[in-house]
């Protein structure tokens, strides 16, 4: 199994888990740690656009400066707090779009290119594809409560 398709799977998973949501659960504050699961979305969507940015970057033999993000908790904050404005449908639809452009873009990715790099880069397990499973234990935790 590839990157893009590790990158596919935490995708299907996730949609997986707020399948049957109400948009009232999905908002709700506070249950997912002091975000709600809206937010999660969100979080995993900034956060795949941060990826994204980077293997564009990284495709071109050059590695991606990181350190705007290094406080990630302020980082975090101000991409939740710019978007509160956005319904549960949007940031879903957001998190859509930029995963499957991520995924494209890393299904498009050459052999060649992959093997002269060095392999996958550990970045991108880090900011997606670990990151996304440690969210989607938090979500399936809160499904759990409330008897999904």
């Amino acid at each position: 199994m590839g990157i893009a398709d590790d990158l596919r799977q935490g995708h299907l998973e996730l949609l997986e888990f707020i399948e049957g949501l109400t948009d009232e659960e999905l908002n709700r504050p506070d249950t997912i740690g002091k975000w709600s699961a809206r937010d999660v979305i969100l979080h995993l969507a900034m956060w795949d656009g941060e990826a994204l940015k980077a293997l564009a970057v990284w495709r071109t033999g050059h590695e991606y400066d990181w350190a705007y993000a290094k406080d990630y908790l302020k980082f975090n904050e101000f991409w939740i707090g710019n978007f509160r404005h956005l319904g549960s449908s949007q940031v879903i639809q957001m998190f859509n779009l930029v995963r499957n452009a991520l995924i494209a873009d890393s299904s498009a990715v050459s052999e060649d290119i992959w093997s002269r790099r060095g392999g996958v880069p550990r970045w991108i397990y880090d900011v997606v594809i670990d990151h996304t499973k440690h969210h989607l234990e938090r979500l399936r935790a809160y499904r759990k409560s409330l008897g999904k």
